[in-house]
C-alpha cells in the first residue's frame, strides 16, 4: 500500500474497500465496519464489485476455492494497484505501476497466470518505450535518468522526421524481468520512441541535462488513472470547440487554475459541503 493512504480523502466506496482490505489482511472485521450497508453492485465499476466480495468472504465460514481466489487477488493486487494509482496519479509513474502490476499477479497458480498476462498483453500502453522513458527520466537513480536521456537522443540521430506520427504497436513484455526499465528490450532502436513530453526540449538541453545531479525535468501532473483522463480530454475537446488552436494551452490552464480554487460539486458529496456552508441552518 502507498504511504500514509489514511490520509487522503477518499470516497465512501474507496473507503469502504480500504477498510474491508485492512479488516481482513488483519483477521478482525469491526462492528461498525460490519454493520455497514455497502449498497448495491454497480457492474461498470470494478471497485464496487471487488469490495462486495471482500464482503461477501467474511461472512461465510468456509469459503468456497473460488472465491477465496478472487479474494487473494483483489488483495494482492488489485487493491494496493487502485491505491497505488490514487496515491501517486501522475504519468510519471505508470510504467513503474504497470511493472508492479505484473509482478504482483505472478503468484498466481500457471493456468490463471496465464489468463491475468494475456489481458496485460492486450492493455500494454504503459509498456511502450514512450512511458517507459518518461518514468525512466523521473527516476531517482541518475545513471537510469541518464540512460533515458542517451535513448532519447539517439533516436533522435535515427529518426528523419521527430515530427511524425509513430504507428503504435504492442510491445513484447517480458514477464521474467526484475525492473520496469527492463520491460521491453530498450537497446533495439525500432522499440525505441521519444516521448511527446521531451520533444519541445531541445537537443543541447538534453545534454545538458546529463550533467544534472538531480532530475531537472518538472512533473507535468497529467493523470494517470482513465478517470482524470477522462475529464481532461474531455476538457479538450471542449475548448478546442471554443478557440483558435494558439489559445487552447492557455484556455486549458486557466480553466484547471480556476476549477481548482472554485468549489467542486460533481458529485453528491460535494454538493452537500458545498450546500451546508452556505445554510448551517439545515
Amino acid at each position: 500500500m502507498p504511504p500514509v493512504a489514511e490520509q487522503h480523502e477518499y470516497s465512501t466506496d474507496s473507503q469502504y474497500l480500504y477498510d474491508m482490505a485492512h479488516a481482513i489482511s488483519n483477521g478482525v472485521v469491526s462492528v461498525d465496519l460490519a454493520n455497514i450497508k455497502p449498497g448495491k453492485i454497480v457492474h461498470s465499476r470494478w471497485l464496487t464489485k471487488a469490495a462486495r466480495l471482500l464482503r461477501l468472504y467474511v461472512t461465510m465460514k468456509k469459503p468456497p476455492k473460488n472465491l477465496r481466489i478472487l479474494v487473494e487477488f483483489i488483495i494482492k493486487v488489485y487493491v494496493p494497484m487502485y491505491f497505488n494509482i490514487k496515491y501517486y496519479s501522475s504519468v510519471v509513474y505508470g510504467s513503474v505501476l504497470f511493472f508492479k502490476y505484473i509482478t504482483w499477479a505472478q503468484f498466481l497458480e500457471p493456468n490463471l497466470r496465464t489468463v491475468v498476462n494475456h489481458v496485460i498483453k492486450y492493455n500494454p500502453y504503459f509498456a511502450h518505450s514512450e512511458n517507459i522513458l518518461l518514468s525512466m527520466l523521473f527516476d531517482d537513480r541518475k545513471e537510469v535518468r541518464d540512460s533515458a536521456i542517451k535513448k532519447i537522443l539517439r533516436y533522435r540521430d535515427n529518426v528523419e522526421d521527430p515530427s511524425e506520427l509513430r504507428e503504435y504497436k504492442k510491445p513484447d513484455i517480458n514477464f521474467h524481468c526484475f525492473d520496469y526499465t527492463k520491460m521491453i528490450d530498450l537497446t533495439d532502436k525500432n522499440n525505441v520512441f521519444e516521448p511527446p513530453f521531451t520533444r519541445i526540449i531541445p537537443y543541447e538541453t538534453l545534454i545538458a541535462y546529463l550533467n544534472e545531479d538531480d532530475s531537472p525535468l518538472t512533473d507535468p501532473h497529467i493523470p494517470l488513472h482513465i478517470q482524470g483522463t477522462e475529464q481532461h480530454v474531455q476538457l479538450l475537446a471542449s475548448v478546442s470547440k471554443r478557440v483558435i488552436s494558439e489559445n487552447v494551452e492557455a484556455v486549458m490552464e486557466a480553466t484547471l487554475e480556476s476549477r481548482a480554487k472554485l468549489p467542486s460539486v460533481e458529485t453528491k458529496k460535494d454538493f452537500k459541503q458545498y450546500f451546508f456552508s452556505f445554510f448551517p441552518m439545515f
